[in-house]
């Protein structure tokens, strides 16, 4: 059974679970883990006489000292976990504004008490339900495998309006607590949770209450959670063969009983999703939403490459804009009809902006460092067109030009981003040899090759192999930077 209390034991593995995720709880903490912390930088310098030490006793005893301020820590840990524990009934969870990344978004007040309550809520909320976020991945395979079979379907790709901000409070409140499957502590915080964000938001009737707060961890799990009948509801509509939610970005696909049907009777489909949808107090973006006939194949999914006067229609979906491209014979038939997959213009514009800062900021630092102010801008440059893992437990998380956007089938896409590359290399004042430097990195051989590189989170300085431990004449030899992914990305997060 689900332990589902706030207790010390419970926040112990959150401790633990965050630390393996490279989130450092006594450095976000600090004065609350003061004393821990004090022994963590004891254990740092005894790691480094035991890396000194060449005598074998000597080093033995060293080892026994540092199995000591391991436990000494682990206790005075345990201390801190405890208090919280102890204090979490008289505890009031509060929200503060954050920032504003396409909407207002919300912050716990920063105490340890919030930060494990939180994490224990959505842990509580996951198992309890089972709740989790579809895959972008799946998603996208499964899309264009029934979209390249040129089966004859009708597509309704949409999202929904202010998604966070428009969730009903109430209906949300009410399944969670005619469920009885939360526990009583766990339900509490959550209606403190929207107590506070109501307040921030100005809304005093609760009948009436709408949204979750935007960039608050819990608001993920609830929003999947209230989603789940409407996702239920929608898989039952008539001729529907496809139906995929990410978050608030809807696509779904119906296949018509005979290819001969009334156009009234295909706008019927989009009205039904509509209704379904208002229905539960939500609204469709009408801005993005687009209706495809494909009752023909992929013909209307037609890029205007080679026919400017050619309005395209192409699906724009999770960061890909799909279409088809179309051969012809010298006669002027259709030779062959091949479904497209390129970056959507959102995402060529972000790779845009990077670029743009990148040199940007090279510009700005040149004039006080010239060579590590070029070595970062490579840097950049080379993290942008190549691929790279993301270290400190995070093992399996593949980033980069190819594992961000595996599904790209040519290289139009990535002509365009390199074409901007070299628009700011021939404009950045460069000389002959950081021009050469820069121009062999490039988006398309880091796709198509998967080329890839190992980067620390932080910058680190390698030393030279020349230099010795115990080398007095070489100790000088600071070794070799490398910048780490903070620092490369630190730019682009603003």
């Amino acid at each position: 059974m689900l332990d589902q209390s706030f207790s010390s034991k419970s926040f112990q593995e959150i401790f633990d679970k965050e630390n393996r995720k490279g989130i450092n709880v006594e450095k976000k903490f600090k004065e609350d883990f003061v004393d821990s912390l004090a022994k963590v930088g004891e254990l740092k310098n005894i790691g480094k006489q035991i890396q000194q030490e060449t005598e074998f006793d000597a080093k033995r005893l060293l080892y026994t000292e540092k199995n000591k301020l391991k436990k000494e820590r682990d206790v005075l840990v345990s201390g801190v976990l405890d208090t919280v524990a102890d204090e979490i009934n008289s505890h009031t969870i509060n929200l503060e504004l954050g920032g504003n990344y396409g909407g207002q978004s919300y912050v716990f007040e920063k105490n340890v008490h919030n930060f494990f309550i939180s994490k224990k809520i959505q842990d509580n909320i996951n198992k309890t339900y089972n709740v989790k976020q579809s895959s972008r991945y799946a998603i996208l395979s499964e899309l264009l495998n029934l979209l390249e079979d040129n089966f004859p379907k009708y597509v309704i790709r949409t999202d929904i309006k202010s998604f966070y901000e428009s969730i009903p409070q109430k209906k949300l409140l009410n399944k969670i607590d005619s469920d009885y499957l939360l526990s009583i502590k766990t339900k509490k915080f959550i209606h403190q949770i929207f107590t506070s964000y109501n307040s921030l938001t100005g809304q005093t009737n609760p009948e009436i209450a709408k949204g979750v707060p935007r960039g608050v961890g819990i608001s993920a799990y609830l929003s999947e959670l209230f989603m789940r009948s409407v996702d239920n509801k929608i898989r039952e509509l008539d001729d529907l063969v496809y139906y995929a939610r990410y978050v608030d970005d809807i696509v779904a696909i119906f296949v018509p009983k005979s290819k001969n049907i009334e156009p009234a009777q295909l706008t019927d489909y989009k009205a039904k999703l509509t209704n379904l949808i208002t229905s539960e107090e939500l609204v469709l973006n009408v801005k993005k939403t687009e209706e495809y006939n494909l009752l023909e194949g992929v013909f209307d999914l037609r890029f205007n490459d080679n026919n400017p006067n050619f309005v395209s229609k192409t699906i724009q979906y999770l960061g890909y804009d799909i279409g088809s491209v179309i051969t012809y014979k010298t006669n002027g038939s259709i030779k062959s009809k091949d479904l497209s997959v390129r970056l959507s213009k959102t995402k060529i514009d972000k790779y845009f902006k990077k670029i743009k800062l990148s040199f940007q900021h090279f510009e700005k630092k040149k004039k006080h460092n010239r060579k590590n102010a070029f070595k970062l801008l490579s840097a950049r440059i080379n993290y942008l067109t190549s691929n790279t893992k993301l270290r400190n437990n995070k093992d399996k998380v593949f980033v980069g030009i190819y594992y961000s956007n595996p599904f790209l089938n040519n290289d139009v896409s990535l002509q365009k981003l390199q074409t901007r590359l070299k628009w700011h290399i021939n404009r950045a004042g460069l000389t002959t040899d950081e021009k050469e430097t820069i121009l062999k990195y490039s988006f398309a051989e880091g796709f198509k090759k998967k080329t890839f590189q190992v980067l620390p989170l932080k910058n680190k300085k390698y030393k030279s192999h020349n230099r010795k431990r115990n080398d007095v004449n070489n100790q000088n030899n600071e070794g070799i930077l490398q910048f780490g992914i903070a620092e490369i990305n630190s730019i682009w997060k603003r």
